[in-house]
């Protein structure tokens, strides 16, 4: 294996990076429910803002029901409010209306507990804001780079996304504690 190749060069920047990149093969490559929470709740603070994460992980059944719940509809009109303040081309309307579907759609698939398959349209939920935001650049080789360039903590997220895409089917309880990630990060924006 390689040495990995960083997209920022500020050390402070580039020990954020450095640690996502380390925690994310752990997150994935262990079935230990407390070290999942664990890694992941690192994550989300590296990639959602510190600290606020672990009360979607630790705690009774009833009260992070809850707290998912309120996390989903913060997600849910964060997303619809970046959507609507995103200037298109009238040619691009679609892609608008497409991103809300893909949100719709979404939402149901977290609603319904149906995690595994919620993780692919997070992913092409997440692809969609982002050529809304950067247009063709989103469908770039290079993109992450560039936005690790314009925002760290907004290209560990869109360098998190690829990782999502590329893993495959996750197991119920690591796809629900990575969408937890996802929606959290998105959520913090």
């Amino acid at each position: 294996m390689g040495a990995p190749v960083y997209a920022v060069d500020d050390p402070a920047d580039l020990d954020v990076e450095k640690a996502a990149f380390e925690l994310f093969p752990l997150l994935v490559g262990t079935d230990n429910s407390v070290l999942r929470r664990e890694y992941g709740s690192a994550l989300a603070d590296i990639i959602g803002g510190p600290g606020a994460f672990r009360k979607y992980v630790v705690g009774n059944a009833g009260d992070l029901a809850l707290c998912r719940a309120r996390l989903l509809e913060r997600f849910r009109d964060n997303v619809r409010l970046l959507v609507a303040k995103t200037w298109v081309d009238g040619k691009d309307e679609a892609g608008k209306s497409e991103a809300l579907g893909l949100l719709d759609s979404f939402v149901g698939m977290v609603d319904a507990g149906d995690y595994p398959n919620a993780v692919p349209a997070f992913a092409r939920l997440a692809g969609a804001v982002a050529s809304l935001l950067f247009g063709d650049e989103a469908d770039d080789p290079s993109f992450i780079d560039y936005v690790f360039r314009i925002d760290p903590r907004l290209g560990i997220f869109y360098w998190y996304v690829d990782r999502l895409r590329e893993q495959g089917r996750a197991d119920p309880e690591l796809a629900a504690l990575e969408l937890l990630i996802g929606v959290y990060a998105l959520a913090s924006f």
